[in-house]
């Protein structure tokens, strides 16, 4: 309690999880334009270069998120080319930036349907460990899962990872491979090396889709591996699934006869 005369402080405020994928698409909406001309600028200049496929990465990685998946299938495509053929894409950099163009118009022009019904009853909610180094994205995701009636904790680098999982005892980890410091699998590797920590368990969700890169994501103990972007209805079912077997095989092992 404050002392006499002294008025107490505010309330912390009241965060609305549809306000943030409102604001968060409106964000990327309004900015879509700096971005085409970015693209195209780079395009000219350096062709080949990381701040291209960086931006081009981001795009199709958080399109889709936010309700916008041509420009996230586009940006894909242009993605995979940059990769493998960074002369091809130049020479084709016109038609490809058109393709952007063209997607993101369909897609302002079909509107998300964003779920407003909350995720099952109040002890279905989960605790959710967000470790994403994006804070758009992460943001987006925190709010996703608020309107579906779980609690989301989010950190940005793989190092602070471990800790907050401690801190917070989550039902589920949702996990980027790509992070500042550890990256994701460093993380989901000492995850599962933790006993306190192994059976919670692990989503990857990233844009890294190749077969080699899932299979090592499951190997080193994931439960699942989604790529970006993520049907929103395909994530709250799969947190629902995987923490239902997370907490069965927790129930199994402290059933077993201690020897």
């Amino acid at each position: 309690m404050p002392p006499a005369g002294v008025p107490p402080p505010d309330p912390a405020p009241t965060i609305d999880p549809e306000r943030v994928l409102r604001d968060a698409r409106a964000k990327f909406v309004a900015g879509f334009p700096r971005q085409i001309e970015q693209i195209e600028r780079l395009f000219r200049a350096d062709p080949g270069g990381g701040e291209l496929r960086q931006l081009v990465h981001r795009m199709a990685g958080f399109g889709g998120t936010i309700g916008l998946p041509g420009v996230s299938a586009a940006a894909g495509v242009l993605e995979a080319i940059l990769a493998d053929e960074p002369g091809a894409a130049a020479a084709r950099a016109a038609a490809l930036v058109g393709d952007l163009r063209d997607a993101f118009a369909r897609d302002l022009a079909t509107p998300p349907a964003w779920m407003h019904e909350p995720d099952g009853a109040a002890d279905g909610a989960l605790t959710v460990l967000v470790v994403e180094d994006d804070p758009d994205q992460a943001g987006v995701l925190a709010g996703l899962l608020g309107i579906a009636g779980h609690r989301a904790v989010t950190v940005r680098s793989g190092d602070d990872a471990l800790g907050a999982a401690r801190e917070a005892a989550p039902d589920v980890v949702l996990l980027d491979v790509e992070l500042p410091g550890l990256d994701g699998y460093s993380v989901c590797r000492l995850l599962k090396a933790d006993p306190a920590l192994a059976p919670v368990p692990v989503i990857f969700m990233t844009t890294r889709a190749r077969l080699d890169e899932r299979l090592a994501g499951l190997t080193l103990g994931a439960d699942e591996y989604l790529t970006k972007p993520v049907d929103v209805r395909e994530l709250l079912l799969r947190l629902r699934l995987v923490a239902a077997r997370g907490r069965a095989a927790a129930g199994d092992a402290a059933s077993r006869p201690r020897r």
